[in-house]
């Protein structure tokens, strides 16, 4: 990719470059990955989703982990992350990035810390002291995500364009993060890299889309038969005499 940006902004040192990147590539790859994989079992089963659910909240000191190899990490890279927006800094001279890709990662940067701001407290910290379960997890997902306004379903496409947000982000910082060692030096090897991030962001958002589509309307956005809800009790006796 060809470099368009100034070169008046100063570039980063580079202990805070790998201060940036290591909190962000790290926690955010953890973290997606995470979810894309536990969010797979729930569009399989909601067994398969809940037992889950319980083994990762069954980890020795996962509220100290939590926050020690997630949280506290993310919000780092996101004051990193603004104010290296508020100052005009860049990590690097010159910027891997052209000029309106740039922009976009920029952007993208301030939607996901928007969406995770938002989503943590909906699920994580919506009981303090207390997880919900997988179960509850699903029923919140499918109440939420079902509700409409005036017929559209806005929180949904919330939860599209935030999970598109959080992953471009990712993809386009991974790609960056490379794009700065010597090894992306090259164009080949960059052009390489970008097939790379891109097939591994659609692959990703593709997931948590159909995650979104599944608890939202019951339906499998890849195929599959609708979702319906298990059922033990025998079918009812129909309406009128017995027969004979």
């Amino acid at each position: 990719m060809a470099n368009t940006e100034p070169q008046s902004s100063s570039p980063l040192p580079g202990a805070w470059r790998r201060l940036l990147s290591v909190t962000g590539l790290v926690p955010l790859g953890a973290f997606l990955v995470l979810h894309a994989a536990v969010n797979a079992l729930a569009l399989r089963d909601g067994g398969s989703f809940a037992t889950a659910v319980a083994a990762i909240h069954h980890i020795p000191g996962l509220v100290a982990l939590e926050w020690a190899l997630v949280l506290a990490p993310l919000a780092l890279h996101a004051a990193l992350g603004s104010w290296l927006l508020a100052t005009r800094k860049t990590l690097v001279q010159p910027c891997p990035y052209p000029g309106p890709l740039r922009a976009i990662v920029r952007a993208t940067g301030v939607a996901a810390i928007g969406f995770v701001a938002l989503h943590l407290p909906e699920l994580r910290f919506r009981m303090p002291g207390a997880r919900l379960g997988g179960g509850e997890i699903a029923t919140v997902l499918a109440a939420d995500l079902s509700s409409t306004y005036g017929g559209v379903p806005w929180r949904g496409a919330f939860y599209l364009v935030g999970t598109a947000c959080v992953v471009f982000h990712f993809a386009a910082g991974a790609w960056g993060w490379f794009a700065s060692t010597r090894r992306g030096s090259g164009a080949r090897a960059r052009r390489w890299a970008a097939w790379g991030a891109v097939a591994a962001g659609g692959a990703l958002w593709l997931l948590f889309a159909s995650t979104v589509v599944f608890h939202a309307t019951g339906s499998r956005l890849l195929g599959g038969s609708e979702r319906l809800p298990p059922s033990t009790a025998r079918c009812p006796a129909p309406d009128g005499p017995p027969a004979r």
